[in-house]
């Protein structure tokens, strides 16, 4: 009996990846047919900005498990700082004590603002933890991303939710925004899927896919294959440019392989809890017309 369960396990765990790994029809006329660049919004007019935000110290709450959440936002700060169309004063970094709630918003509604307009490129990139919003609080969002703030779980003020995230983001003019969420229900953080916008998220929308770190890669998993497609494999085009889109059709099935290796059997445990959860399952919601180019590649790419 115990070796047909562990069969019928290992079939829907082999039956699940082969359904992801195949592309649909429409996705297989998308990565052989990928949106040209518009280049033609490239001028010298338009600048590229970034806020780049990693949490995994908080002032009141600890996890039992060491994470590389630092180390992808620094990761992610030093490729756009060595990248030929960005500036290193256009770019900035806020990471565990810094990146309290007040900081993250001024620096969205304030530093952010001051400066972009509605033909420049912004690029926000957000890794931490996160988790849906109970039923009882979700007039506030569907789901939340910590700050260095969180004292407890249960209270949602410390956090950011979807709504609150999307009323920040709206002040800006720009309409070429990016935002990468490399969080637990970052599929959840459907506020922020607006006009304009290209929302990259690392899993977990319809059921729990717990979004992990590789120590062996030493960076959030997705995160990891975003950043390896920006720096020149994801140019599906050859055009020299990296858009949002072409990375993340680069990063989603090795983020998926990747994960299944890293998480199986699926069990975690976070203090006296044990959680069952689904390996990552990257999610793209584009809302912009064309692509939006964020990377141009240098001859040593």
């Amino acid at each position: 009996m115990k070796k047909s369960i562990g069969i019928i396990i290992v079939c829907i765990l082999l039956l699940s990846l082969f359904s992801i790994s195949l592309p649909s029809v429409a996705e297989k006329i998308t990565l052989s047919l990928p949106r040209e660049t518009d280049n033609s919004q490239l001028d010298n007019d338009v600048e590229y900005y970034a806020l780049i935000i990693g949490i995994e110290k908080f002032a009141g709450l600890s996890f039992p498990e060491e994470y590389w959440i630092e180390e992808t936002a620094m990761a992610m700060y030093n490729l756009l700082v060595n990248s030929s169309n960005w500036k290193e004063e256009n770019i900035k970094l806020l990471l565990n004590e810094n990146a309290t709630k007040n900081n993250i918003q001024n620096a969205i509604t304030g530093w952010l603002d001051g400066k972009e307009d509605e033909n420049d490129i912004v690029l926000i990139f957000y890794t931490s933890h996160g988790w849906k919003t109970k039923l009882s609080q979700r007039r506030y969002g569907h789901a939340f991303v910590y700050t260095y703030n969180v004292t407890n779980d249960n209270k949602i003020e410390d956090k950011i939710t979807d709504k609150e995230f999307d009323s920040w983001v709206d002040e800006l003019e720009s309409k070429h925004i990016t935002i990468i969420l490399e969080s637990c229900y970052s599929g959840k953080m459907l506020a922020l899927r607006q006009k304009g916008r290209v929302l990259l998220t690392a899993g977990g929308k319809h059921f729990f896919c717990g979004v992990d770190d590789s120590e062996g890669l030493e960076c959030g998993i997705f995160s990891y294959y975003i950043m390896q497609g920006f720096r020149g494999v994801a140019d599906l085009n050859n055009d020299g440019w990296v858009t949002a889109e072409e990375t993340f059709r680069y990063a989603k099935l090795p983020t998926i392989h990747t994960s299944i290796w890293e998480q199986f059997p699926f069990i975690q445990k976070y203090g006296n809890r044990t959680i069952i959860w689904f390996f990552q399952i990257p999610r793209m919601y584009d809302r912009h017309i064309g692509s939006i180019p964020l990377i141009q590649l240098s001859d040593n790419n």
